[in-house]
């Protein structure tokens, strides 16, 4: 019977013990990280240069309603890209539309990555 009891609390015992929270060891992140002067831009697909170029032509033979629609096929194709706000701002100012190139340039700031794309949207905002 005193052995019984023996087994019992040693049984007791490992399974408190197993119970327990487990120690966890912070684990050094392996993965490369890029200094933030670095961005890496995903491959912008060659019917989305297409459609810009092809939408600049039109604007540059005055058929201003094809080109807006050629820029914006392209901006549902990338939509995150601030070229395309910037084709897309141009066709309407020279439409003679302030308001809606206004528009367009502002949402394109938001997608700029160079200084230069910057400094072109931001004429149209003011």
């Amino acid at each position: 019977m005193v052995q019984w009891r023996r087994y019992v609390m040693i049984l007791a015992a490992s399974v408190i013990a197993g119970c327990a929270a487990p120690m966890v060891r912070e684990v050094e992140e392996t993965t490369p990280k890029l200094p933030p002067s670095v961005m890496v831009e995903p491959a912008l697909s060659p019917a989305y240069f297409r459609l810009l170029d092809e939408g600049e032509a039109l604007l540059e033979s005055e058929d201003i309603t094809g080109a807006i629609a050629l820029f914006e096929r392209a901006q549902r194709i990338h939509a995150d890209d601030a070229r395309v706000y910037l084709a897309i701002a141009r066709a309407y100012a020279v439409a003679g539309d302030e308001r809606s190139a206004m528009a367009m340039a502002e949402r394109g700031l938001l997608y700029c990555k160079s200084a230069e794309k910057c400094r072109e949207l931001d004429q149209f905002v003011r």
